[in-house]
């Protein structure tokens, strides 16, 4: 008996010690420093199938791209970010993946909440890259949590963007998109992401307008402010002047050692 009560003494501290733990809470912010120098690699793979294409086991476009990314200016709740297009290399329907910013930089702006601001300085982009730059920053699919989470817990997000497509066309992205923090070990916050997506514009002088799904997930890093990795699949149903279009899209942005 006495060694019952014994053996329950010693529990009850670590079960009190452990119950903290089991209900850790964080506020996720990007607070990189001042001269923070990180390089990533930018993948994305479009798959596209309508009844006018011969089937192919493989993806419609690729492209990858090398960045580095340099904080040039840290305020309140106001990060500015150097960013240089080191390489860039594309396969498949020219245009797919925009113009070739290989060699061009400029400096874009995010909030902590890590949500671009906007483009800060155009830098060396011709006009026609950073018509494409400026309206495609704000297609990143990531936002961190208002206030302090804990494992398990969800945030949610909705925002549209103007965005260039390909061939000339124009097209507006709305998303509604939910976050789960799945993880959280020491700096490293792992997250879930899935929701829908829509899109309607137009392209060639047709209308065209599509609805689907995005799945995805990140790796933050809490302790030096920004992602390690960040994976998305976009899955559209599209009706482009009456045709219908499948198209899958993945997207990888990995932080490089």
């Amino acid at each position: 008996m006495k060694s019952t009560i014994r053996t329950l003494a010693a529990t009850v501290p670590l079960l009190m010690l452990a119950a903290p733990l089991q209900g850790q809470t964080t506020l996720l912010r990007m607070t990189p420093a001042e001269g923070l120098v990180s390089q990533y690699v930018l993948g994305t793979e479009t798959y596209m199938s309508n009844p006018m294409m011969p089937p192919s086991d493989g993806p419609t476009a690729t492209a990858q791209a090398y960045q580095t990314e340099t904080v040039v200016g840290v305020a309140a709740d106001a990060i500015e970010i150097l960013t240089a297009i080191d390489s860039t290399t594309t396969t498949g329907m020219p245009g797919a993946s925009g113009p070739d910013l290989s060699g061009m930089s400029f400096t874009v702006g995010m909030d902590g909440r890590g949500r671009t601001t906007g483009l800060v300085d155009a830098g060396t982009l011709t006009p026609a890259a950073e018509e494409y730059v400026a309206g495609t920053l704000g297609l990143t699919f990531f936002e961190l949590p208002e206030a302090e989470v804990g494992p398990g817990d969800t945030w949610s997000s909705q925002s549209s963007v103007e965005t260039p497509g390909a061939m000339g066309s124009s097209m507006t992205m709305e998303w509604d998109l939910t976050y789960t923090l799945t993880g959280l070990e020491g700096d490293r916050a792992e997250i879930s992401l899935e929701g829908t997506v829509s899109m309607s514009g137009s392209g060639g002088g047709m209308p065209m307008g599509g609805s689907g799904t995005l799945t995805g997930t990140a790796v933050f890093d809490a302790g030096m402010g920004r992602l390690t990795s960040h994976e998305t699949a976009v899955d559209l149903e599209i009706n482009a002047g009456g045709m219908a279009i499948s198209m899958e899209q993945k997207s990888t942005r990995t932080l490089v050692p």
